[in-house]
């Protein structure tokens, strides 16, 4: 039974990740923020409180006879983020109990953390694996919070990367798209500078 499953979740001590891919008109509505929707959404986070909740947009791999999946069912990320806002906010105890708190708007990806990840006002969504090693070798409990490290700031909800990571290059096979960022790129400059003037 699955809800056995998502209840046995609240007895770990180890991070807990739910999973949601999201394709419009199967599992999310035409804007996704249908309320009946994300009450039953919210009902399912409830059964198991998991740490961490990742919700990501349906990859879409082209037609094939084995689906009749199209570009209109795979939501843009500013839809992914609308959801997350939404589920979030719809009920009171996950209000209480989570935030959004990173995104990867190139993988149409956005995390909900339990607020207990955020120490002094920094999320903490990353694993220290050394840390996580000595602790399994250590033979005694631990829990999540015991082994979480930083989340780098170009990670976090809001910034201005928005999950990419600076020090990584984004390659265009598409000149077009390649000029058209380009193009972005010197403009955002541009506005920069003159904001700075």
């Amino acid at each position: 039974d699955i809800l056995y499953c998502l209840r046995a979740l609240k007895e770990k001590r180890q991070r807990t990740v739910y999973r949601l891919t999201l394709v419009k008109q199967y599992n999310m509505s035409e804007n996704g923020e249908d309320a009946e929707e994300l009450r039953r959404y919210a009902s399912l986070v409830k059964e198991g409180y998991p740490d961490l909740i990742e919700v990501k947009a349906v990859t879409f791999c082209g037609t094939s006879k084995g689906s009749d999946l199209t570009m209109k069912n795979v939501p843009w990320h500013e839809e992914v983020l609308n959801f997350c806002n939404s589920l979030v906010s719809i009920d009171a105890d996950l209000q209480s109990e989570y935030e959004v708190a990173c995104e990867h708007k190139h993988s149409c990806c956005v995390l909900i953390a339990k607020k207990t990840f955020k120490k002094e006002g920094q999320w903490h969504t990353w694993i220290d694996y050394d840390r996580f090693h000595s602790l399994v070798a250590s033979g005694k409990p631990f829990s999540a919070e015991d082994y979480c490290a930083p989340t780098p700031s170009w990670a976090v909800i809001g910034s201005e990367e928005r999950g990419f990571d600076p020090q990584d290059s984004r390659v265009y096979k598409n000149k077009a798209k390649q000029e058209k960022s380009r193009l972005l790129e010197a403009t955002d400059l541009e506005e920069k500078l003159q904001i700075r003037k």
